[in-house]
């Protein structure tokens, strides 16, 4: 099963961690992980009025998106 399929099945849930200033996102794996990780979620950030590559961009920032991928 590829992340992206889990993930639908879960995004709204996982969308709401996601809001949570302590949540932390670790990733590896292969590559196509994360893009199967923004093509799951970013739907839902648009609308909620969030892009998704800013997102994903701050929590970096603020060391909470941990990926790996080769």
């Amino acid at each position: 099963m590829y992340i992206q399929t889990r993930l639908a099945e879960y995004a709204e849930e996982v969308w709401d961690l996601l809001q949570y200033e302590k949540t932390h996102v670790y990733m590896c794996g292969l590559k196509g992980m994360e893009s199967g990780m923004a093509e799951a979620l970013s739907p839902i950030a648009k609308s909620k009025g969030f892009e998704w590559t800013e997102l994903v961009k701050e929590w970096k920032k603020k060391d909470r998106w941990h990926v790996e991928v080769y």
